[in-house]
C-alpha cells in the first residue's frame, strides 16, 4: 500500500501553494534528485474537502509539486474518483 505525502498544489497562476495529502500509484518513493523525477506520476488525493476538490475541478490551469526537488507537473483531475495523473512541465 502506497504511503501518504504531503504535495504542494497552485491553481490559476497563484503564487501560494494549498497543501493537499496524496497517495501516488506505484512502488517506493520519488527520487530526491531532479534529473532522476519520472516524466508521468498518477495517485490520488486523500481526505480531499469538499470545496478544494470543487475548486480544483473549476481550475483552468492546475500544477503540483510532488517534493523538495520543486518539478512542476501539470495534472488533471477526475473528481468522481479524486484521481489525478500528472506529467512534467
Amino acid at each position: 500500500m502506497p504511503a501518504s505525502q504531503m504535495i504542494s498544489v497552485y491553481l490559476n497562476n497563484a503564487l501560494s501553494a494549498t497543501p493537499e495529502m496524496v497517495e501516488l500509484d506505484g512502488e517506493g518513493s520519488l527520487p530526491e534528485e531532479i534529473r532522476d523525477m519520472p516524466e508521468d506520476v498518477s495517485g490520488h488525493f486523500v481526505s480531499l474537502e469538499p470545496e478544494v476538490a470543487h475548486d480544483i475541478e473549476g481550475a483552468w490551469k492546475r500544477v503540483m509539486m510532488l517534493n523538495a526537488t520543486q518539478v512542476l507537473y501539470t495534472f488533471s483531475y477526475d473528481a468522481t474518483t479524486q484521481r489525478f495523473t500528472a506529467r512534467k512541465r
